[in-house]
């Protein structure tokens, strides 16, 4: 890994313009674990990721749950720290690095396959289906020694204890008695499976509404059941229960298809129960963790699957009558 170095004159600057002038315009970002890269309007092109020193440790969660589709080439949801491990641009040791890194990546058109393989420590996975975002490879890993960061691109949607709110939105204050609101933007009625009123798939439709865990949507799902659909299935996301961890206990989930979902309308459901009974699911993925959700602007990947969305409505849960 080589280092670069700025020491913040006229002359450095200048030279580091011209050492660019010939590469495509680049977009600066700031990693966040489980947020994937938005490199998608970047195609063809060169993204530069800030990677925080911090999160170089070798016990990262996206380390022992593999999310790293591919080799050299990597899915634009696989996590940044897994495929420098995996190329070996760096090697993680117990204790952070004192310096950040600058990442320069290659945005890259989707690939028909991603093969996985064992490289330095760590395997891949493999992707044999359609992806329906980019993929990227690594053209450079370079120590930053600038000084301070920049301030991170803030998300909803990233899992654990520290999520924020990002100060490009304003906040929709909830109705009496609600805990979460419908954004304006996403209020987009479309019909489900079984011809009910219900939104179009959204991403803020999943995404936390406040810093305050109340508003979470992994809390939200300890009260409700997430219905999810593509064009011909219909997808059940429920809370099962809490499990203790080496940092704590954490909130576990299942994701099931429901079976005969054209039948299923919300008053059948309702009188089943909400969750559904096991005769009326399929349980795809169970005991999942909230950090193994991956979720993309028309898909859902959980375990190296991709289950396109078009579709999505909460329901609270119920007994069955």
């Amino acid at each position: 890994m080589s280092k670069r170095l700025f020491d913040g004159s006229e002359d450095g600057n200048e030279s580091m313009k011209k050492s660019r002038s010939g590469d495509s315009e680049t977009a600066l970002h700031v990693y966040q674990p489980c947020v994937p890269i938005p490199v998608q309007a970047k195609m063809n092109s060169l993204v530069e990721v800030l990677l925080p020193a911090k999160f170089l440790i070798s016990d990262a969660k996206t380390i022992k749950l593999r999310q790293l589709w591919g080799t050299d080439v990597y899915s634009d949801d696989s996590d940044l720290v897994a495929v420098l491990v995996h190329t070996g641009h760096v090697k993680l040791k117990t204790a952070a690095p004192k310096s950040p890194l600058l990442i320069t990546l290659r945005v890259c058109p989707a690939q028909a396959t991603y093969m996985g393989s064992d490289r330095n420590g760590l395997r891949s996975r493999t992707w044999n289906g359609p992806h329906l975002g980019a993929s990227y490879k690594v053209e450079r890993c370079l120590q930053h020694t600038t000084g301070s960061l920049p301030p991170p691109e803030l998300s909803l949607l990233r899992p654990g204890p520290s999520r924020q709110i990002p100060g490009s939105l304003n906040p929709q204050s909830p109705g009496p008695g609600q805990s979460f609101v419908v954004p304006p933007a996403a209020c987009v009625v479309v019909f489900n499976l079984s011809n009910e009123p219900c939104y179009k798939y959204s991403l803020s439709l999943v995404a936390d509404q406040s810093t305050e865990s109340s508003r979470w949507t992994s809390t939200r799902l300890r009260r409700e059941a997430l219905y999810l659909e593509s064009r011909h299935r219909r997808f059940e996301l429920a809370h099962t229960g809490t499990k203790k961890g080496c940092n704590g206990s954490y909130d576990t989930y299942t994701l099931s298809q429901v079976r005969r979902a054209q039948l299923m309308d919300r008053r059948a459901m309702e009188t089943k129960g909400v969750p559904l009974p096991a005769e009326h699911v399929k349980v795809l993925h169970e005991d999942v963790d909230w950090e193994e959700f991956s979720w993309g602007p028309c898909f859902l990947r959980v375990r190296g699957v991709e289950y396109p969305l078009v579709r999505l409505q909460y329901m609270p849960q119920t007994v069955a009558s």
